[in-house]
C-alpha cells in the first residue's frame, strides 16, 4: 500500500495558510497526523513532482519517496487555428472558489492582469473543458499559483509547443505580464 501526495495534500499537511477559513486549521492538523499514521503502514510515498519530497521533509516521515506523474489527457499535438486575438489560458478551479483558492490559483494576480492588459483575451477553463477545441487558439498559459505539484495543464501546454508562466509560489504580475508582452510582440511580428 501506498500514499499518494499531489500538491494541495502536501500544502494541507505542511502548513497553515492565512487564507484558510478557522477549520481548516483543524484539517490541516488531522493531514499532518494522518500522515504520521500513515508512515508506519504504508510501503512508500508517491509524489506527483519531486519538489513536493523537499516540501515533506518537516513531516520526518520515514517510508521512500518515488515520482509519478499524473497522466495528461491530452498526448497529440493540435494544429494552430487562425484567430483574431491574443488569447491567454487560465485555470480557475469550479469546485469551491473560496478566498483560499482563488489564493492558490493566483485569481488575484490574473484580474490585475485582465485590468492592467485590456488588449489580451483570458481565457477560463476548469478541468471539465474539451482542449482539443480550446489549445488550437491559445497563445499563451498563465498559472501563477501559490502552491502546486506537476500540474497536467501545463505538461499538455509543452506539448502544444504553448508558451506559460507557471509558478509552484510567490507568483508576480510584473513577471507574468513581461512573459505574455515578450511573445505578445512575436507574435505581432510573425503577422506583420
Amino acid at each position: 500500500m501506498n500514499l499518494t501526495w499531489t500538491g494541495s495534500d502536501v500544502l494541507y499537511a505542511t502548513s497553515f495558510p492565512k487564507h484558510f477559513r478557522k477549520i481548516k486549521y483543524i484539517y490541516c492538523f488531522g493531514c499532518r497526523v494522518f500522515a504520521k499514521i500513515a508512515d508506519l503502514f504504508v510501503h512508500k510515498h508517491i509524489v506527483v513532482s519531486e519538489h513536493l519530497i523537499d516540501e515533506l521533509k518537516p513531516l520526518k516521515l520515514k517510508k521512500p519517496f518515488e515520482v509519478r506523474s499524473n497522466p495528461v489527457k491530452y498526448t497529440e499535438k493540435f494544429k494552430k487555428v487562425n484567430h483574431f486575438s491574443f488569447n491567454v489560458l487560465y485555470y480557475r478551479t469550479k469546485l469551491r472558489n473560496s478566498p483560499f483558492t482563488n489564493w492558490v490559483y493566483g485569481y488575484d494576480i490574473i484580474t490585475k492582469l485582465k485590468e492592467e492588459m485590456p488588449e489580451i483575451h483570458m481565457l477560463e477553463v476548469n478541468g471539465k473543458h474539451d482542449m482539443s477545441l480550446i489549445f488550437p487558439i491559445v497563445d499563451f498559459y498563465a498559472r501563477p499559483n501559490r502552491h502546486d505539484g506537476e500540474p497536467r495543464l501545463v505538461r499538455e501546454c509543452k506539448i502544444q509547443d504553448i508558451p506559460y508562466y507557471h509558478t509552484y509560489r510567490d507568483p508576480s504580475l510584473e513577471d507574468l505580464k513581461k512573459a505574455i508582452k515578450e511573445h505578445y510582440e512575436k507574435i505581432l511580428g510573425k503577422n506583420n
